[in-house]
């Protein structure tokens, strides 16, 4: 997948491949994504999206292929450990489950990373923090405790833990399948907001809505592989292959 765009990829795989065992999850899958980018991956359980997704950052190592991250190579099947750290600063990801600390603040669990990690001073942390609680509609909640929050308002805390590493890209594993679905609108609209601001983005959804008018392209994963991709008007109005009508028909 190449975008239309004249600056450089953000984000660039090349053959990626990736088994457990003798199970392929990912068997040759390329994409390059540049910024400003909406990438939603769509296709059915155990096609290999989220895989691929936690490839991106290097949660998962992969077997055969190239990655590249803002020009760096992380193709590595051992990076040192500051590699990965500075892949891990540039590459964001929201995952389905929240993974706040239940005894720290929001404002405490969005401080941390940027302080140990960054080496940001306190009143730096704070104050990106707050920006970014603003950012998702949770400014007069940043003295809660994750457990007096809903879970609309949990996935929105990490969204914005996310955004206080200033990343270049942002990975969501299905951020809303977790969620009650009153509580899914909430999501996609601080998501939506971010799309508008230039954010690149690349989300695992299987709300197609969402991936239909937000998003610059999408990708159609079928058995570990790219079966179809192209902009969404094409993707979702003129499917060229059966398993993607079938797999629309359904939702």
């Amino acid at each position: 997948m190449t975008l239309t765009s004249t600056s450089e990829p953000v984000l660039q795989c090349s053959d990626l491949h990736k088994s457990y065992g003798d199970l392929q999850v990912l068997r040759g899958v390329s994409a390059s994504v540049h910024p400003g980018d909406v990438v939603s991956i769509i296709g059915p359980s155990g096609c290999g999206k989220s895989t691929f997704l936690r490839c991106l950052n290097r949660l998962e190592s992969f077997q055969q292929g190239q990655l590249q991250v803002m020009g760096d190579d992380v193709s590595g099947s051992e990076l040192h450990w500051r590699q990965l750290r500075q892949l891990r600063i540039r590459v964001g990801m929201v995952f389905q489950q929240f993974n706040l600390f239940p005894h720290l603040t929001v404002l405490d669990n969005l401080v941390m990373a940027p302080k140990q990690v960054l080496k940001l001073s306190i009143a730096e942390c704070q104050q990106r923090a707050r920006h970014h609680l603003a950012q998702v509609g949770l400014a007069e909640r940043a003295d809660a405790y994750p457990g007096q929050l809903s879970g609309g308002q949990k996935q929105r805390v990490a969204i914005a833990r996310s955004l206080c590493m200033n990343p270049a890209v942002m990975l969501f594993d299905e951020p809303t399948s977790a969620l009650d679905p009153e509580l899914v609108g909430e999501v996609l609209q601080v998501m939506r907001l971010l799309a508008e601001t230039g954010m690149t983005m690349l989300v695992v959804t299987h709300e197609m809505r969402f991936a239909r008018e937000v998003s610059s392209h999408v990708l159609f994963f079928n058995n570990g592989l790219i079966e179809e991709q192209g902009k969404p008007s094409d993707v979702f109005s003129n499917p060229q292959s059966h398993r993607l009508r079938s797999f629309l028909d359904r939702q």
